[in-house]
């Protein structure tokens, strides 16, 4: 048998690819990225990143683009995923249903909407809102005036935004649902039927003991579907480019101009990482402050 040391190093020696693997992958990534906050570079003029101090957070300060994507990436986010979260549990609760019937037929359409490849939804999509598509063939059958969905210039900004709204809400509702559903299934039954016992009725024991039961996974999806949100970037670049104008730009999508087409007026790749830092600044913050405030109720039930 081997010794504890030799138990030890060979611990060591087994997890070390993977230790090597982070570094190269995660870790080296993350401190150029903080690295390139404070250089300018702009390959089609320059051969090297430069130093140029806080000049990218000067820069970002008077953008007022770079704000505005701010602005519609916490709008959308704060649009889709309440919905999602509401819808999602709803959902759960009725696929874990007793009374629910064909469920396994169910439960495997629900993934279609998260298997089917983003550049496939953004295409389908663009022709269902398309000016002459199915969806305006629907209101003109009911004498309601076609709308140009992804043409907000030439009508409401809002349509373009709630295209997206709608599409993000139909893709990433059934993740919570199956979710939440999963959650239910897995509370003990034997408490179900103690409560039952005890003259509870179904509504009470949902309410008062498997939600509460399945709160953790209700915190994980939620946090997975903010961060999700905040960095939207495939369904945008597939359905709007970002336009019209720039309605539908958010800050990944504005990234994405800045350091990789370079088509934006500040197109640096030291700007585009500062971008990046200030993204995963805001995700770290609503999370830190969801996890804060669950904590802080959590201790008030318990105290």
């Amino acid at each position: 048998m081997l010794g504890a040391g030799a138990l030890k190093r060979s611990t060591t020696i087994l997890i070390l690819p993977t230790v090597i693997f982070l570094v190269i992958l995660v870790a080296y990534p993350t401190v150029y990225l903080f690295y390139m906050v404070f250089q300018s570079f702009n390959p089609l003029f320059e051969v090297a990143p430069h130093f140029v101090g806080l000049q990218n957070f000067i820069v970002f300060v008077n953008d007022p683009e770079a704000i505005y994507s701010i602005e519609i990436m916490l709008f959308l986010t704060a649009i889709t995923v309440p919905i999602e979260l509401g819808l999602g549990i709803l959902l759960g609760i009725l696929l874990s249903s007793k009374y629910l019937y064909g469920r396994s037929i169910l439960a495997p359409l629900l993934l279609i909407p998260m298997s089917i490849p983003a550049v496939i939804i953004g295409l389908n999509w663009k022709m269902i809102f398309f000016t002459e598509g199915p969806l305006n063939a629907i209101l003109k059958s009911f004498n309601i005036a076609p709308q140009p969905w992804l043409s907000a210039p030439f009508g409401n900004p809002f349509n373009t935004i709630f295209c997206l709204a709608v599409l993000d809400i139909w893709q990433w509702t059934p993740f919570i649902a199956l979710a939440v559903s999963s959650g239910i299934e897995s509370a003990p039954m034997d408490v179900r039927e103690a409560a039952s016992l005890d003259g509870a009725s179904e509504m009470q024991i949902l309410r008062h003991i498997i939600l509460p039961m399945t709160k953790s996974v209700i915190i994980i999806v939620l946090l997975l579907r903010i961060i999700d949100s905040l960095k939207i970037f495939d369904i945008i670049y597939m359905l709007t480019y970002g336009g019209p104008g720039s309605i539908t730009t958010t800050l990944p999508f504005y990234i994405y101009k800045v350091g990789f087409t370079l088509t934006a007026a500040h197109a640096d790749l030291g700007y585009a990482s500062l971008l990046a830092v200030i993204l995963l600044f805001i995700a770290t913050v609503l999370v830190v402050m969801i996890l804060m405030r669950m904590l802080k109720i959590e201790k008030v039930i318990w105290e």
